[in-house]
């Protein structure tokens, strides 16, 4: 019996997210391919799938733009100068998107201000404490 690799989700196959995978020791992380090019863009290790598999879509829109297919359409990222970023700065994109929307959740929050509102210390322990996780 063969089984269907079949999109049931646009970017999503049976049950996996796109750009993200689980860690022998249960950590999700990650990571995109920069187009046209065999360089990947390391996006972070998360606590569950779906914050590593929205890091991976603020990722992909930065680098593809409003086009790009994403793991949950329903809600892309809110980045403007998405085709102008570098590297780095996709990585914080990607950190702050996959953050700003768990906690949005969490909170029962719609949306939210420009970083989810956290203060700047906040935002640098979000940022560099998913990468040392």
């Amino acid at each position: 019996m063969v089984k269907s690799t079949s999109t049931t989700r646009r970017g999503r196959r049976n049950g996996i997210y796109k750009g993200v995978r689980m860690r022998k020791w249960g950590r999700w992380v990650a990571e995109v391919r920069q187009p046209k090019s065999r360089h990947r863009i390391w996006l972070g290790s998360y606590s569950t799938a779906e914050e590593a598999a929205r890091a991976y879509d603020a990722a992909v829109f930065c680098l593809r733009g409003p086009s790009a297919l994403l793991n949950f359409p329903e809600s892309p990222p809110e980045i403007s100068s998405a085709g102008e970023l570098s590297p780095s700065q996709i990585q914080e994109a990607a950190v702050r998107h996959a953050h700003k929307v768990g906690v949005a959740q969490k909170s029962g929050i719609e949306g939210g201000g420009s970083i989810a509102g956290f203060t700047v210390e906040e935002d640098r322990n979000l940022l560099y404490g998913a990468y040392y996780q």
